[in-house]
């Protein structure tokens, strides 16, 4: 395996680290069956882990966990007891820098904006998330929400970016999802 555990002995017996190298290894198969790089480290608290995917376009993937705990401190929140995991998808679609948009989870201060600003609309498949766009409503935010639908569902989606001709899709999940990445490869 070439992502590698950076545990300490004693943690090798823990439930928590054989579940973070069973996700690992998922991941690592996953990508040297499409033919990508693999690196990262795992332990029993945490795992940062890459791949890149060349296929007909360039992939990156990211998969993060953080564990924070708040024993014994009082300055951290207990909002923040557990883990962090966090997952990013991106690909750079050349010439499509007029097709800028971010769809994220709604906040407050959205119900505001909507009313003063035309650029900003709410995301049609879901309550949940509003779209931020410049110009006219781009193609691509249609054939994302297609596909991303189910992580919309679940809440997993936290924001997805479409910049200066990279896309870069943000999830909070502890799951892979790689039947619905594999979608976007239709992009």
């Amino acid at each position: 395996m070439i992502i590698k555990p950076d545990a300490s002995p004693d943690e090798f017996d823990s439930p928590f680290f054989k579940k973070n190298e069973q996700f690992c290894i998922r991941f690592e198969n996953f990508i040297t069956t499409q033919k990508g790089r693999v690196k990262g480290k795992y332990n029993a608290f945490s795992y940062l882990i890459f791949g890149k995917i060349t296929n007909t376009k360039n992939w990156n993937l990211m998969y993060r966990k953080a564990t924070f705990t708040s024993t014994g401190n009082l300055f951290i929140s207990s909002k923040l007891q557990g883990p962090l995991v966090i997952a990013e998808w991106e690909t750079s679609r050349k010439g499509t820098h007029n097709s800028e948009f971010t769809i994220r989870k709604k906040t407050r201060s959205d119900f505001i904006k909507l009313r003063l600003f035309n650029s900003s609309s709410k995301l049609d498949i879901s309550t949940k998330y509003i779209l931020e766009f410049k110009n006219n409503k781009p193609q691509l935010v249609s054939k994302l929400t297609t596909i991303l639908k189910p992580l919309f569902d679940s809440n997993e989606i936290y924001s997805i970016n479409h910049r200066d001709d990279k896309l870069k899709i943000e999830l909070k999940t502890e799951e892979h999802h790689f039947d619905i990445f594999q979608e976007l490869f239709k992009l």
